[in-house]
């Protein structure tokens, strides 16, 4: 293990960022919706917080050291994490109009169904183990 996943107050301070990220997030979009002007600060803040939250997300939720299927957990949650933060960036730059936005969500969504595979592969072998 180490200092992410052995420290609970860290976790819980992680998951009041992410409530406040995705607070911040939510009230951007209503605001660019609403065609405010001047929100991109909020927009960026919330997205790159969502990002940064998610690109630990193997850290945050490792697998026990002797869990059987430990190293799948592990390779399918950094998958998920990288992708994801991707993805969330991705949809930043296509909102912000910056260049480059499409190729990352495009990016970030084909490896997000790469981790649902892997996690359909992982959710199967699991099963199986537990029946036989």
């Amino acid at each position: 293990m180490d200092f992410f996943s052995d420290n609970p107050q860290l976790r819980r301070f992680l998951k009041q960022v992410v409530i406040m990220g995705a607070a911040l997030l939510l009230v951007a979009l209503v605001l660019k919706l609403a065609g405010v002007h001047y929100n991109d600060a909020l927009l960026t803040v919330g997205f790159g917080t969502l990002a940064i939250v998610a690109f630990f997300l193997d850290r945050l939720f490792p697998a026990p050291a002797d869990a059987p299927m430990g190293a799948i957990w592990n390779f399918a949650m950094r998958l998920t994490g990288y992708s994801a933060a991707v993805a969330l960036m991705g949809a930043l730059f296509v909102l912000q109009h910056w260049p480059g936005g499409k190729p990352m969500l495009v990016a970030g969504g084909i490896s997000l169904l790469a981790c649902g595979l892997v996690w359909l592969f992982y959710i199967i072998k699991k099963n199986n183990n537990i029946n036989t």
